[in-house]
């Protein structure tokens, strides 16, 4: 009666305490190795519970058992309660979500229906969304009937693809082509990041597809995935933007993903793509490349280049050469990473045939992509860069930051999903901030990398540790008017 008791206890609680488990696995895009890896810390709860268990069979006692029972419960709660202290956002509960949600109670349920009930549900917790994603058949054919739909509006679509890889800038350029196209085609493109097969068949099932382009943007997060999305919805022209050591969580290597956004121009093996000359992976591409090629480059001549690029009055001026002509062009968008940017987006234009006074007119006209070096103009000048953070991306920020007059503050949680690298990636991310007089660092994850990296150098910042970014708002009373402030990157809610 006592052990039946327990176990009604316990479908109770962890039918409860599950939400939290499916929430971090929602937040890892439901992907079994980034959800284990958020884990490899804590997996020392899942070895006690099953020691426990191991007790409790050999003793073949009723009152271990509920002791036992009842003390692992409590250890669960302790540590559910500290998976994530804090939500910057609340669960979404999507349809998919509340079907594991389903598939977990009923699991759940099935093993307090037995003796060791309390302990086996408590102990399968950890693995309970995996198991119940890989039961949810219902998710697997929708999403394939979702996929396919999308495959077929394409079919009847007059439309040519354009393909947009690379570890930075994919937004960016999306939308600064975008903009120039615009002023002579009908054209589609996707909106945010929507860069997987899901997020692009949404895209594409919601819109009437009758234009002459659309824009896709291509992401990936293991070898291949470039290779899915171009068989799914195919690409008649590409534009690759660079090759930088972001996601080696996933990817392990740079080599890796040199392999994985080299993949869309294999797929583009006889027709046109775009690359960035000045990266040594992209430029890699470029030379091996058998279709048309269009180069691009800062202070190098290449089918489309920049020059004597300057930041002055927060905002940009540079040099355009676009064929045989150079033209003086100013544009809101920040650094020399966003000339690339521009450069990329009107070497593709400039081969569709887009007349170079409204290439030149669209430069003029840009508006800031939100979150990637952002410009927000209050008493104070904030650059938000929280999009994500790279070394390049960092490096290219800071070239910026560095540049500007008055006081500087930067605030950054550091780079995350590293991989084994992120030490390093940190230590250096630390170096570059030298030249700043305040910096704020976000969470424990990355605090000693980027402390030292600092410390390797000659500064005279003040720094401060804070553990979220509200606790961190509190330093911006240290800004004065036209005094610069820098987000450089955003926290993950399971890094809280």
């Amino acid at each position: 009666m006592i052990i039946s008791l327990i176990n009604f206890f316990a479908f109770l609680l962890n039918s409860i305490l599950i939400e939290k488990y499916l929430f971090i696995f929602q937040l890892k895009d439901y992907q079994t190795s980034r959800y284990f890896k958020f884990f490899k810390f804590k997996f020392w709860f899942v070895c006690f519970a099953i020691l426990i268990f191991a007790i409790d069979l050999i003793l073949k006692n009723p009152l271990p058992n509920i002791i036992l029972s009842c003390f692992l419960i409590l250890i669960s709660i302790a540590f559910h309660l500290n998976l994530i202290k804090q939500k910057k956002t609340p669960i979404n509960y999507t349809p998919r979500l509340k079907r594991l949600y389903a598939i977990s109670v009923v699991i759940i349920f099935v093993c307090c229906l037995f003796k060791y009930g309390a302990i086996v549900s408590t102990i399968l917790m950890i693995l309970l969304p995996i198991i119940s994603n890989y039961i949810n058949i219902y998710d697997k054919i929708l999403n394939y009937k979702f996929i396919k739909k999308a495959q077929l509006k394409l079919q009847t679509s007059p439309a040519k693809i354009i393909a947009i890889t690379g570890s930075n800038g994919k937004t960016s350029v999306k939308n600064i082509l975008f903009e120039m196209l615009k002023t002579k085609y009908k054209v589609l493109v996707t909106p945010k990041s929507y860069n997987t097969p899901l997020g692009i068949s949404k895209f594409l099932n919601e819109n009437n597809l009758y234009v002459d382009y659309i824009i896709l943007e291509y992401g990936a997060r293991h070898i291949h995935d470039i290779t899915k999305l171009c068989n799914t919805f195919g690409a008649d022209f590409g534009i690759i933007t660079t090759v930088s050591p972001q996601h080696l969580e996933s990817f392990k290597s740079i080599e890796n993903i040199y392999k994985a956004k080299k993949e869309l121009s294999d797929f583009l093996e006889h027709k046109v793509c775009v690359f960035n000359a000045d990266n040594l992976y992209t430029l890699r591409m470029l030379e091996s490349h058998i279709g048309t090629k269009l180069a691009v480059s800062i202070n190098h001549s290449a089918n489309v280049f920049a020059s004597d690029i300057k930041i002055v009055d927060y905002k940009t001026n540079f040099n355009l050469h676009l064929k045989d002509n150079v033209y003086n062009v100013s544009t809101i968008l920040l650094g020399e990473h966003n000339v690339l940017n521009i450069c990329l987006a009107s070497a593709l234009a400039l081969y569709l045939n887009v007349d170079e006074n409204d290439i030149l007119s669209t430069i003029e006209n840009l508006t800031f992509t939100p979150h990637r070096l952002q410009l927000i103009k209050t008493h104070i000048y904030i650059l938000d860069d929280s999009y994500n953070c790279s070394l390049s991306s960092a490096k290219e920020a800071m070239k910026v930051f560095d540049s500007l007059p008055n006081k500087k503050m930067v605030v950054t949680p550091g780079i995350i999903e590293g991989g084994k690298n992120e030490f390093q990636l940190n230590f250096r991310l630390g170096k570059m901030l030298k030249n700043c007089d305040f910096v704020v660092i976000v969470g424990e994850h990355n605090k000693d990398a980027i402390l030292s990296g600092l410390g390797s150098e000659k500064h005279s910042a003040k720094i401060y540790i804070e553990k979220t970014l509200d606790n961190a708002k509190v330093q911006f009373k240290l800004l004065r008017k036209n005094d610069n402030l820098l987000l450089l990157n955003d926290l993950p809610d399971d890094y809280i």
